[in-house]
């Protein structure tokens, strides 16, 4: 074996793609301290992955579905809500899969139905999708030189590398106190929080990676008077996640999950419910990426002696691309009675399909929303529908796997007539690609007997390049150097064309 010089290259590569969907169905008893129901208005859905567990041949998911359910009560027809978390687990199976490979996933609300069973009981059935990509960081030892003395010609490509240099994940909690605006009734009851993350800052330092952004919190409650009033206030953070390795020239993703809202009223100075303090759970996931360019040999030739690469073929990720792009989506909805006040709208986003046009990604889906209003007659009333939309997220490489998701980030309404509301609702689109690329790399030089029409050779070749060749081809087939072959022949550059005449400059 001829002496060579090699290097380790360390990469990510795409191990599994997965999308799979489960049911959620569960009895929900109202609480002994709540009233009976009389009439069932609106479930707001959240759900997110607590623990992901990767062995060999499965994948095991452990998540949370939390919800508010909103009605009526029996006894006085006041609007009630009531907390409930159900725990689910989900397991995909696949030998294929390999206990080495770390899940990036995206996990999403489908469908939720529910309906009174008596006025103690819900029954609810849900189906939440997971979009899980399998990543998995490998090394590989390849050659990247030889010794001079068996004068090896090489062809070298320049490539572009992705590793996972790390990742971890930490809890950021975040509260205020918001207080109600002077002039305006106490507080009786808090009947829903919307919250929404905005991360704004991620920056990579030596071990560490700093987070920031702000939590938009939207606070629908009744007032002992029993009117509606809304409190909207943002919530700053900053925390940093542990990541040995990390160092200021890398780069960062970050994905933010909503794990608990707490929500409690507080006494001003007077003794009357004024304050309400509110306290969020966010989980952060923080995965480190360095990304090299590297110039490789991809084939390889000996001018003295006869040398063999051997190659392997290798799927690299080249880099995890982020995109986000906003839209809005407006209609407008009779409603089946007339309209004495909007109260909320509660929305749940499905992606139904996506699919790939030149340097876009256009995805479709439905919203299925609730509104909540007083009717004239002064009670409060529901109705769910569900509306279609289309849009599209611009991408310049759409080549490898990607995980799709869609938020509702605000949602506005304006009154129209009686029995008429238009909604605006803002959604924002984020799409991870992780671009592949298929590459091959030389693990080792092997000599190699030369051939035996080696005897038959001429003292002068004279060439005639053939279509689609290069001048790396014709110099690997007869064992001289690049430089030699444009030296000999006066080019300027090592390009040829289809007919062209070239001396070959053959070896003693």
């Amino acid at each position: 074996m001829p002496q060579v010089y090699k290097d380790i290259l360390e990469f990510d590569s795409v191990s599994g793609t997965y999308d799979t969907q489960l049911l959620v169905e569960s009895d929900i008893i109202i609480p002994e301290n709540e009233p009976d129901v009389l009439v069932l208005l609106a479930l707001n859905p959240r759900t997110y992955i607590n623990e992901v567990f990767v062995t060999e041949g499965k994948v095991q998911f452990e998540g949370k579905l939390a919800l508010d359910i909103l009605y009526l009560g029996e006894k006085n027809g006041e609007l009630e809500r009531i907390e409930k978390e159900i725990d689910y687990s989900h397991v995909i199976e696949d030998e294929g899969i390999d206990k080495r490979s770390r899940c990036m996933l995206v996990a999403n609300i489908e469908n939720v139905d529910y309906k009174l069973v008596n006025s103690r009981k819900i029954s609810m059935r849900a189906v939440i999708k997971i979009q899980c990509i399998l990543v998995m960081s490998d090394k590989k030892e390849v050659v990247i030189g030889a010794e001079d003395s068996i004068k090896v010609e090489s062809l070298k490509k320049k490539v572009k590398l992705m590793h996972t240099v790390g990742q971890n994940s930490v809890e950021v909690f975040v509260k205020d106190k918001i207080k109600v605006p002077d002039g305006e009734a106490p507080i009786q009851k808090v009947i829903k929080t919307d919250v929404a993350v905005k991360p704004e800052e991620i920056k990579v330092t030596d071990n560490k990676v700093i987070i920031q952004g702000s939590v938009q919190c939207n606070i629908l409650y009744i007032s002992q008077e029993g009117t509606f009033g809304n409190l909207e206030t943002d919530l700053n953070y900053a925390n940093f996640v542990d990541i040995p390795g990390a160092l200021s020239y890398m780069s960062a993703k970050t994905q933010e999950e909503v794990v608990d809202i707490i929500t409690t009223m507080l006494e001003d100075e007077k003794g009357e419910n004024t304050i309400l303090d509110i306290e969020v759970t966010i989980r952060v996931k923080v995965q480190v990426l360095e990304t090299e360019d590297r110039e490789l040999p991809v084939d390889a030739y000996g001018t003295k002696a006869y040398i063999q690469p051997i190659k392997e073929n290798l799927t690299v990720i080249e880099e995890l691309q982020s995109y986000k792009s906003q839209f809005v989506v407006k209609t407008t909805v009779e409603l089946p009675s007339f309209l004495k006040r909007f109260i909320d709208v509660v929305v749940i986003p499905v992606i139904s399909d996506y699919s790939v046009d030149i340097d876009k990604l256009v995805i479709e889906g439905i919203l299925d929303y609730t509104i909540l209003y007083l009717s004239e007659e002064g009670s409060v009333k529901s109705y769910r529908d569900e509306y279609p939309f289309k849009t599209f997220v611009e991408i310049s490489q759409v080549k490898g796997p990607m995980l799709v998701d869609i938020k509702i980030s605000h949602v506005s309404y304006e009154i129209m007539a009686m029995k008429e509301i238009e909604l605006k609702f803002a959604i924002d689109n984020t799409v991870d690609l992780l671009t592949e690329k298929e590459m091959e790399v030389i693990i080792d030089l092997k000599e190699i007997e030369a051939p035996r029409e080696i005897d038959n050779k001429h003292s002068i070749v004279v060439y005639i390049v053939q279509k689609a060749e290069t001048l790396w081809d014709i110099a690997k087939r007869y064992r001289v150097s690049l430089e030699e072959l444009i030296s000999t022949n006066g080019l300027e550059e090592d390009k040829v064309s289809e007919g062209m005449k070239l001396i070959i400059p053959m070896q003693e």
